[in-house]
């Protein structure tokens, strides 16, 4: 899968599950106390590890035992660790969080006693190995220089920025990114109560970004780039709330995710919010996909980059044309966008190994095997569909959906 790395702090959160929010100078007993690994971008990172993407971050972390454990926490989640900037002076950053059990909802108390990433820090990195930069919107003067050196290295690879908070100077970051995530309460803070023409108002400034923001119950909005206006989508199914930290980490991890397999911002939309609302249903982020059953379709040993393996799923009534690429299995909806008919409907799909296409055998069309797309033939400009899957560490290809 893709290679992610995202920029942001790393925090130990301190939760108190307790029955109801306290009042004022009184008292109760909690419920369930634990510790956990917080920050929006770690929180972002550790959804989409799961997502079996190879995830780095770049963060500091202080020189004290709770530092050393929350590295330990960051590798057994398979988010690696060989950026991060060690802080000598100063302390592991963390929240006290309280979880009510009536609600669902959480209040945070924040203290940070740590320097943030420097800018010479994370000059030293090769960013052209990665295929996806994720930044939270802090630390502006940093992050700004930060990406403006990214972009001397990166080629297509996208830059999404988080936007949560209404920080001095963070509009700066808007005409950077390729994807803006907002929060509800950023939208609010600069005084919209509607998402729609928060998103159409934004668009006016990061006109070559396409924008995420998340409502809270109501779900979430999207303006994709080419888009005139945005569209909302709730997930409509009921849900006992249980824990609303992280949901919006979560949101953020599954449009990346999304966008990654070929899905279009609005087919991201949707399933970031059926994931954030998965998250909500659970305690913690940690075990999202513990209990999904995926398909088995291969295993990439029978996958070559000289022959096409069309394999049929009658259970799911779908076909699909699969090829390796370098070191990568591409996967598309064996069907071609002018003849609405399988790519090897008269003989099989054969590849040209020089210009690195695919060929449909009813009418001549070219697709590139890297991304579907139509070079040649009637469909010209069109794109195959591509089907989202999982590698796992033996080898076996299966479903990602």
């Amino acid at each position: 899968m893709a290679k992610i790395l995202g920029i942001g702090n790393s925090l130990t959160d301190h939760v108190s599950i307790i029955a109801h929010y306290p009042q004022e100078n009184s008292e109760q007993r909690a419920q369930l106390v634990y510790q956990q690994l917080g920050g929006n971008c770690t929180n972002t990172l550790n959804v989409l590890a799961q997502c079996h993407h190879h995830c780095s971050l770049v963060s500091t972390i202080a020189n004290d035992t709770e530092g050393k454990s929350l590295v330990q926490a960051l590798q057994h989640r398979k988010i690696d660790t060989q950026h991060l900037q060690t802080i000598r002076q100063g302390s592991t950053p963390r929240s006290q969080v309280w979880v009510s059990e009536e609600t669902g909802s959480r209040t945070i108390v924040h203290y940070r006693d740590l320097a943030e990433v420097s800018f010479e820090h994370f000059a030293n990195i090769e960013i052209e190995q990665f295929d996806w930069l994720h930044f939270e919107g802090r630390n502006i003067d940093q992050v700004l220089s930060m990406i403006n050196i990214a972009k001397c290295f990166l080629t297509t690879q996208p830059i999404s920025i988080e936007i949560e908070k209404d920080r001095a100077g963070i509009e700066q970051l808007f005409d950077k990114a390729s994807v803006l995530f907002f929060s509800q309460a950023y939208a609010q803070a600069k005084g919209f109560d509607n998402a729609n023409l928060f998103l159409s108002q934004i668009h006016l400034q990061a006109p070559q970004a396409h924008l995420f923001c998340t409502w809270g119950s109501e779900g979430a909005y999207c303006l994709a780039q080419s888009a005139t206006s945005p569209v909302h989508y709730q997930d409509k199914q009921e849900i006992t709330v249980i824990d609303t930290l992280g949901a919006g980490d979560t949101f953020n991890a599954g449009v990346i995710d999304a966008m990654l397999r070929g899905h279009s911002p609005t087919e991201a939309l949707t399933l970031a919010v059926s994931l954030a609302s998965k998250k909500v249903a659970q305690r913690g982020i940690d075990n999202l996909f513990a209990n999904v059953q995926r398909t088995i379709i291969a295993h990439s040993r029978d996958i070559t980059p000289h022959k096409v393996k069309v394999i049929t799923l009658d259970q799911q009534k779908l076909s699909i044309a699969c090829v390796k690429m370098n070191d990568s299995i591409k996967a598309y909806v064996n069907n071609c966008p002018h003849a609405d008919v399988p790519l090897d409907s008269l003989y099989k799909i054969e590849i040209d190994p020089r210009a690195l296409t695919l060929k449909c055998s009813v009418h001549n069309a070219f697709f590139r095997v890297e991304d579907g797309y139509c070079v040649a033939g009637p469909c010209e400009k069109q794109s195959l569909k591509p089907v989202p899957i999982i590698v796992d560490d033996q080898g076996w290809i299966y479903l990602a959906e």
